[in-house]
């Protein structure tokens, strides 16, 4: 009997140890410890004999398989974060503070400068770089610098060599995936959070201007109501997993994230807007704004009487910064834009709704160019200046006519 009882225990205590080992084999490892704080791709000895495509950390390599993220990407404002607004403005601010910008637009250290006769080269170098990125280039080539891919596929997923990336949408497998490339990949469930992100889009609460960071967006999509319906920044930005990274320049992305109905009431007339499907401050960061307007028009189509309004956060630097303004509609939020008073003659009201996405960009470029520029940075920011305003849209426009009740 003692020895049945002695078996079965033994039985037991393995059939637990097999679960403990099962659901321990089971954990998502997350990501390493300090994965955003300047990370390096390819730091120190290779852990791989690795192919010479496998250790080409060049967009274009990664594009030799991955056809579809590539092809995703290189249209992307991540594949153009090395832009000429930026790169222009870094001539006069030195190496060491170009630096500081790149840990966003450009963050791997194989991205850096390493003095300023390395930044004045490729700046040199980015005016002759305007075509983009090609899957069909010649690998063998002479290379660009690593920075000039701005936010490209190592920045987000090659960590000291080592692959990582989200789990399979086919098994869910989470931890290290033995597969027949780079050897294997590390899958975690980290590429799937909105923490992801946080890094480049969250500032710290210490640039805070009127207790609000100048980019604030993680905390806004906390205080939205998507985290408790399981919708992360990758939910909208990445749908599909898509590496398309869309946003406020793109009007389709913003026409579904928004409501608008044009009503009359009386001697008025309404243009509500609810941002009924953006998880965060509509726009967020202070960089675009967009401006509603509306005019009345008589019979003879006489324009007799206008309205406008801005949606914006807008900063200016004063003895340091300072926030003027914000209007911003908050996830959820319902907002009437009234045309009050309608003059007795109007027959017709007329709104429309333009988004400028680099509003406070073509601000700084006007300045910079009123300055003396070195020639190639001078060159940047025109050409910066005029994609910036071929990215103003009309995001909406409609055409009322006005019963004579009013």
């Amino acid at each position: 009997m003692k020895r049945v009882v002695k078996r079965q225990t033994g039985m037991a205590l393995i059939l637990m140890l097999s679960g403990i080992m099962l659901v321990a084999a089971m954990l998502d490892p997350g990501l390493p410890t300090n994965y955003w704080d300047y990370p390096s791709a390819s730091q120190g000895v290779s852990p791989h004999d690795w192919s010479k495509l496998e250790a080409d950390l060049r967009p274009e390599a990664c594009a030799q398989c991955h056809v579809e993220q590539f092809d995703a990407w290189k249209n992307s404002l991540h594949a153009h974060a090395y832009s000429p607004g930026l790169v222009g403005q870094f001539p006069a601010m030195g190496h060491i503070n170009a630096n500081e910008c790149l840990v966003c637009h450009a963050p791997l250290k194989e991205q850096l400068y390493d003095n300023d006769e390395s930044m004045d080269a490729s700046i040199l170098l980015r005016l002759k770089h305007q075509e983009g990125f090609d899957r069909d280039a010649n690998l063998d080539a002479e290379k660009l610098p690593l920075r000039h891919s701005g936010v490209s596929c190592a920045v987000c997923h090659v960590r000291g060599g080592e692959r990582f990336g989200p789990p399979s949408t086919t098994s869910g497998a989470i931890g290290k995936q033995q597969t027949s490339a780079h050897g294997g990949f590390t899958a975690t469930t980290a590429f799937e959070q909105s923490q992801f992100c946080a890094s480049c889009h969250q500032f710290p609460q210490s640039m805070a201007i009127n207790g609000k960071p100048l980019e604030n967006t993680l905390t806004e999509w906390k205080s939205s109501s998507f985290p408790g319906k399981g919708v992360t920044c990758q939910g909208c930005h990445m749908p599909d997993r898509k590496h398309e990274f869309r946003g406020i320049h793109d009007p389709d992305m913003v026409r579904k994230g928004l409501d608008l109905k044009l009503t009359q009431q009386k001697n008025s007339a309404n243009l509500t807007i609810t941002s009924k499907w953006i998880g965060h401050a509509f726009p967020t960061y202070v960089t675009p704004k967009v401006v509603i307007a509306a005019e009345a028009k008589d019979a003879k189509g006489v324009v007799l009487k206008q309205w406008q309004w801005e949606v914006v956060r807008e900063v200016e630097y004063n003895n340091g910064w300072q926030e003027v303004r914000d209007t911003r509609l908050m996830p959820g939020e319902s907002r009437a834009f009234i045309a009050q008073s309608l003059p007795a003659k109007a027959v017709k009201i007329r709104y429309w709704v333009r988004v400028i996405p680099d509003n406070f960009y073509k601000g700084i470029y006007h300045s910079l160019l009123e300055d003396k520029l070195n020639p190639a940075a001078a060159t940047h920011i025109r050409r910066a200046n005029r994609q910036a305003d071929k990215n103003d849209y009309l995001l909406y426009e409609q055409e009322m006519a006005i019963s004579a009740m009013h």
